[in-house]
């Protein structure tokens, strides 16, 4: 029978934690998702001076399935976090605070929700001008300027005529949707501004590639996490979703697509293939041409330029993450 401890996720659960594993004896942590809702512990442990490895979800799964028991809980999460850490130390990286691509995460989903909720507005706003036989709206309604101009039209509305009471719930969902948009509106160019102010240091060389804005590259940022946990390339492509499954039986040889991975990394991808794409003699789209010509159909020729990109920007990214290794170590050193 095997013996447990289950520790409050607080700082005094936290220093009961670390003081049994020096009483054990134990200076090394492994850590699964130390980037995430792990990294108040994994901080503090740090901080005490023992070493945090960090544990990523996949190795734990792989290990999980391996057991004799079916099923999870999080005592069979923690024995395979401990197998791993056993087994495969050499492949676990060390946990450091990464305090520029954390943020940069965040504020890259903290924009992406705020774009969201702008266009559930938009969506709100154009149903609401149908039911009132405004069909002439502009195809863009986030501009602060159309936004005022359409409000202002539905106070004249509501001013000219006598309305029933639904005409004038309409008329209310019309103000409230754009002074939604024109909020969400001023938040989303708020955020632009603090990542641009973030990422032109970081990153000339990944703005530099076609079809990456300072959003887009604080999403491959954010999202590619710690690229210590990845071997190269190819491993790169494979969390991004971007490489294909093989499915091969016998002689015949075939892949799928792969529906795995970072969704966020993969659409981020996505958007920079579409951009190179659009644009006549740009090396892109002469890939992208080749492989049409080969007979692919078009969302195949467009996999296989994610596919190539995520190579690329994988090694742009890696110099990122060397810059960002040294920028924190002359801080350390100056502390």
């Amino acid at each position: 029978m095997h013996n447990s401890l289950t520790f409050e996720t607080t700082p005094k659960g936290y220093r009961k934690a670390l003081a049994l594993a020096q009483q054990l004896g134990c200076a090394e942590w492994g850590i699964e998702g130390a980037g995430s809702y792990g990294y108040a512990l994994a901080v503090f442990v740090s901080e005490s001076g023992a070493s945090v490895l960090e544990v990523p979800g996949a190795y734990t799964k792989r290990h999980r399935s391996h057991s004799s028991h079916h099923g999870k809980s999080d005592l069979d999460d923690a024995k395979a976090i401990a197998e791993v850490l056993l087994r495969e130390e050499g492949r676990l990286s060390s946990f450091s605070l990464a305090t520029i691509q954390r943020a940069l995460r965040i504020r890259y989903d903290q924009r992406d929700r705020v774009v969201r909720e702008r266009t559930k507005a938009v969506n709100r706003l154009r149903s609401a001008a149908l039911r009132l036989a405004i069909v002439d709206l502009p195809t863009d309604l986030t501009p602060i300027k159309v936004v005022r101009r359409i409000a202002a039209l539905a106070g004249s509305f509501r001013e000219s005529i006598a309305i029933d009471p639904a005409t004038e719930a309409v008329l209310d969902e019309i103000q409230e949707a754009t002074e939604t948009i024109e909020q969400l509106g001023r938040r989303s160019k708020d955020i632009e501004k603090i990542i641009r102010s973030l990422v032109s240091p970081i990153a000339p060389e990944l703005l530099s590639v076609h079809g990456i804005s300072h959003v887009a590259a604080a999403g491959l940022i954010g999202h590619s996490g710690d690229l210590r946990n990845i071997r190269n390339a190819s491993a790169f492509a494979m969390k991004s979703g971007t490489a294909p499954i093989s499915c091969s039986s016998g002689r015949h040889e075939s892949v799928r697509v792969n529906l795995g991975g970072d969704r966020q990394l993969n659409r981020l991808l996505h958007i920079v293939a579409m951009s190179q794409v659009r644009r006549n003699n740009h090396p892109g789209r002469v890939y992208y041409d080749r492989k049409r010509a080969e007979g692919k159909t078009h969302l195949a020729a467009m996999r296989c330029l994610k596919r190539t990109l995520a190579t690329v920007i994988f090694y742009r990214l890696r110099e990122i993450g060397i810059e960002l290794e040294s920028v924190l170590a002359r801080a350390l050193a100056a502390a």
